[in-house]
């Protein structure tokens, strides 16, 4: 009887460490590197600032360096999704994004002189930034044609 319970105790224990070793590991694996958590904070810290084109450049070297890693790594997600939460407090960024997707409700695309011309009291270069941010995070889909842009909205997340 002794011997029994013993043994099953031991059991118990090597079991909780395995599990908790299983579980450890599989939290390194979904944590943030430090370079890519000092690249958020100096984001978020030029946005704190009003630092606003500073904060969309840096989140576009962010985006255009999370495309040189594997894909599907769960740290590129959660990059991805911290950098939307932080450019979701952008003065810019949503009101360009919610222009082009009300333009192409009515029309299936929305060329980018019309696009500046409505959202004229911001800055090209910031229209322009936005551009690429929502066409990066598969928002929007930009299409040439000749000497004009097109910008067409996704309304459904593209895989």
């Amino acid at each position: 009887m002794d011997t029994t319970l013993i043994t099953c105790t031991g059991l118990l224990v090597l079991m909780l460490a395995a599990w908790q070793f299983v579980r450890s590991r599989s939290g390194a694996d979904k944590s943030i590197p430090t370079e890519w958590m000092v690249s958020i904070g100096r984001i978020a810290n030029d946005q704190a600032l009003g630092h606003h084109r500073d904060a969309r450049r840096g989140a576009l070297q962010v985006i255009h360096a999370l495309k040189r890693s594997p894909a599907g790594s769960p740290v590129a997600h959660h990059v991805r999704i911290r950098l939307a939460g932080l450019l979701a407090k952008d003065p810019v960024y949503p009101e360009v994004v919610h222009a082009i997707r009300t333009a192409c409700v009515v029309e299936p695309a929305v060329s980018e002189l019309a696009l500046c011309v409505r959202l004229r009291h911001f800055l090209i270069e910031d229209i322009r930034q936005c551009e690429e941010l929502a066409e990066n995070f598969g928002q929007i889909r930009r299409r040439e044609t000749g000497a004009e842009a097109l910008l067409i909205a996704r309304f459904h997340h593209a895989a």
